[in-house]
């Protein structure tokens, strides 16, 4: 009897140390944007996919309302406030020229929201630099994928902290 109190003494020790370990478990800090060229259209189709409590978290510390994305209480600015955030963490330059991309849209599904831009340009660049600091200045671990696909082939570069500005070379 002993010997079984001790034991379970022991694995609800276990237990607890085990659950109070997992109650600080870090978060991912990761976007993934893909950049497409569309021959038929002859532009590239952006979708940059974010948490939406993070992005919600940068745009809101810049107008200091709360948009509540995906509900049916979001502020009918949302969009207006997201782009203007997108334009200010998300550039492009193509051979040493400043491009600017148009705002397509968003939309939210569950804790992602997907942003929809393009960029009006054919693939007749020998690099194309993107400035992505999204999301950093909240969280400094933040992470940004992005994949470049055409002509059939795609490069991915990773954007931090550290690095938010780099080329893709055709």
């Amino acid at each position: 009897m002993a010997l079984r109190l001790k034991l379970l003494g022991v694995l609800l020790l276990v237990g607890l140390v085990f659950i109070s370990s997992n109650e600080g478990a870090h978060k991912f800090y990761i976007s993934k944007s893909i950049i497409e060229f569309n021959p038929r259209s002859q532009q590239f189709e952006i979708t940059c996919k974010l948490f939406t409590d993070d992005l919600e978290l940068a745009v809101e510390q810049a107008n200091g309302k709360a948009m509540r994305l995906g509900t049916t209480e979001e502020l009918p600015e949302s969009d207006a406030w997201i782009e203007a955030y997108m334009k200010h963490h998300f550039r492009f330059a193509m051979d040493g020229i400043d491009m600017e991309w148009r705002w397509v849209g968003k939309e939210v599904e569950n804790d992602l929201t997907y942003c929809y831009m393009e960029l009006y340009r054919k693939p007749d660049f020998s690099a194309l630099t993107l400035t992505n600091d999204l999301l950093v200045s909240q969280f400094p671990e933040q992470q940004n994928i992005v994949d470049l696909t055409m002509m059939g082939s795609t490069q991915t570069l990773v954007f931090y902290k550290d690095r938010t500005q780099q080329t893709f070379r055709r």
